[in-house]
């Protein structure tokens, strides 16, 4: 590789390691503090001269891409695969923009046997970048992940030529596409036709034959598991007789030899345990009966993919089968139980290690955040997502702190002039302190109003260098993304709105999403405000008239020509730049004691 790649790469590992600082601290609090300070200034030195490299480095090699010599391309390649291993990922975003630019170039070469190879290598980069979205209902989700689909599948489509092609690494590729056809789409049925086809093409003597040197034995074991992932629908009731009998002996394969064993790997037996019950062959006593004791067989400070499996996967389903089967609530057995497990998982949670947090429990931890049930007797989501945040986020956390300070002091400065202005907001109802209920909502607006990004697990991108163009669509899905996290909750609806609307024009002819309808919301003085801090945090550089000139310049059309007036105030202009430019001491020692207890 090239010194400025080995640079970068260098220069990621060094933020990721800075960013632990912010785990469980070994030092009092003012070696913390002060070491939390240099790993910040660190981080954001080693940002700049990452987006420095990008754009002086590799931009323009990726613009002359059609020149580019065989060993310029190779050392693109290697970068490329140094940057997304499928375990540490360092950096999935410049992994597709190269193999963007790759494809394009062989396009224009028309040279088959390239395209598609990077046709499947791109649609990797799509899969793992699209993971930041799984579950949005947005329908800009669906365009993604289509886009993935059909490079899959015209990776796929050259499987005509499979009898002509002499290279069996691009028949490998062309096979592999196949079988991620099913991994990006969207449709439960074109996921099990598209396996089926593989499954009979990997079991051919036919092409076996023809590219001996392919591993085929691994290609069947993986078309099975991919089969197996349908039993989670098994209960629907439209699948055929074949089909049934492919799921079930798929499941048979992957996961029945677990059973019998004296040690079984439960990331195996659970969800053989899920298909026979999606099948009547156990019923929803028994299979509550397994999983507690898979749960609770298991201790809380394994935290292994086995142990994060027991103590973090298995409870969220447990919620999962009460929230389906509502009859269960009404046993107390059930719901103390879900206590208990929730319990040994948040106990698991805050004590992990730092060397534990890959891309698998980036994966449970988005899980937690959007399908935590949350039901009379258990930790309520607000309190087991503050604890989170302040656990695993801590760069968020303090952001978070700071604009909830900035909020309350808006809010104080409203209150003084229009003590009816946040009269609408449903919060207050029955609530005697008007203005404390209000700075309190405020405070906690602050930590909760950019909640999607937390499932998305975006912070890494954020804080290695500027996003990309796909990576800015994806992140505009954050908005819907906590809506729903907080709206299916009921110690979160509160925050539902701010969370989807705070990014859409006040005039709503700008911003996003669509779906947000100002009017419509009961929170929307709330929404109005934190836009403006949102825009105020995001857009100060040291000169607070600026940026609040530039929001009076935009009152009517992108914010609230009300709560932009205010800004006109010289005395709540320096008192948000004290907030702005202060050392957050405070934030910090709250951080540090959520961390220590």
């Amino acid at each position: 590789m090239k010194d400025y790649q080995l640079k970068y790469i260098e220069n990621l590992k060094r933020i990721f390691a800075c960013k632990e600082v912010f785990s469980k601290p070994k030092d009092e609090f003012e070696v913390w503090y002060r070491n939390s300070l240099k790993a910040r200034d660190e981080i954001l030195s080693l940002k700049e001269e990452n987006d420095t490299i990008l754009k002086e480095e590799l931009f323009p090699i990726l613009d002359d891409i059609y020149g580019a010599s065989e060993e310029e391309l190779a050392d693109l390649e290697e970068f490329a695969d140094a940057l997304m291993d499928w375990k540490t990922n360092l950096d999935n975003g410049v992994y597709v923009i190269i193999h963007e630019a790759l494809l394009r170039m062989y396009r224009v070469a028309r040279n088959p046997s390239r395209i598609i190879k990077e046709l499947y290598k791109l649609g990797m980069g799509y899969y793992y970048q699209d993971l930041a979205y799984r579950g949005c209902r947005h329908p800009k989700a669906h365009q993604l992940s289509f886009e993935n689909e059909m490079l899959f599948t015209e990776a796929a489509s050259y499987f005509r030529y499979f009898p002509t092609i002499e290279n069996d690494e691009t028949r490998a590729y062309i096979i592999r596409s196949m079988a991620n056809i099913s991994i990006s789409s969207n449709d439960r049925r074109k996921r099990l036709s598209s396996s089926i086809r593989v499954l009979n093409i990997v079991t051919d003597p036919y092409y076996r034959n023809m590219a001996p040197s392919l591993p085929w034995k691994r290609y069947e074991r993986a078309t099975y598991q991919q089969i197996s992932a349908t039993r989670s629908t098994l209960s629907k009731g439209d699948f055929t007789n074949e089909e049934l009998s492919l799921i079930m002996e798929a499941c048979s394969i992957i996961f029945e030899p677990e059973k019998d064993n004296d040690n079984p790997n439960i990331r195996w037996l659970w969800p053989y345990y899920e298909m026979e019950l999606n099948l009547g062959l156990a019923d929803l006593k028994t299979t509550l009966s397994r999983m507690e004791k898979l749960i609770m067989n298991m201790n809380f400070d394994q935290y292994d993919e086995s142990g994060l499996y027991a103590n973090v996967q298995l409870p969220i389903y447990y919620g999962r089968l009460l929230k389906e089967n509502p009859q269960l609530l009404e046993k107390e057995r059930y719901t103390a139980f879900l206590k208990e497990a929730y319990d040994k998982m948040m106990k698991t949670l805050m004590t992990m290690p730092s060397e534990n947090m890959d891309e698998y429990f980036s994966y449970i931890f988005s899980l937690l955040a959007n399908s935590y049930f949350e039901t009379q007797g258990v930790t309520s989501y607000f309190e087991i997502m503050k604890k989170l945040i302040s656990r695993f986020t801590g760069e968020y956390y303090i952001k978070a702190r700071r604009t909830g300070e900035i909020l309350t002091l808006l809010c104080q400065n409203i209150l003084k002039n229009d003590p009816s202005f946040f009269d609408e907001l449903p919060i207050l109802k029955d609530k005697k302190d008007k203005e404390k209920a209000i700075e309190t909502f405020a405070s906690d607006c602050g930590l909760f109003y950019d909640f999607g990004l937390i499932p998305m697990n975006l912070e890494k991108n954020l804080l290695t260098r500027r996003l990309f163009e796909r990576e800015d669509e994806i992140y505009t899905l954050h908005t819907d993304i906590g809506y729903h996290c907080l709206k299916e909750r009921e110690s979160t609806k509160r925050f539902a709105d701010i969370a989807l609307g705070h990014h859409r024009d006040y005039d709503e002819n700008g911003g996003y999403p669509e779906e947000y309808v100002r009017i419509e919301s009961p929170y929307r003085r709330m929404c109005d405000l934190i836009a403006i801090v949102s825009y105020l945090i995001e857009h100060f550089e040291k000169d607070i008239d600026a940026v609040c000139d530039d929001i009076l310049n935009k009152s009517r059309t992108s914010f609230s020509p009300i709560i932009a007036s205010y800004l006109e105030d010289k005395q709540l202009r320096k008192q948000l730049y004290e907030i702005l430019t202060g050392e957050r001491k405070q934030y910090y020692k709250e951080l540090y004691e959520q961390l220590v207890n």
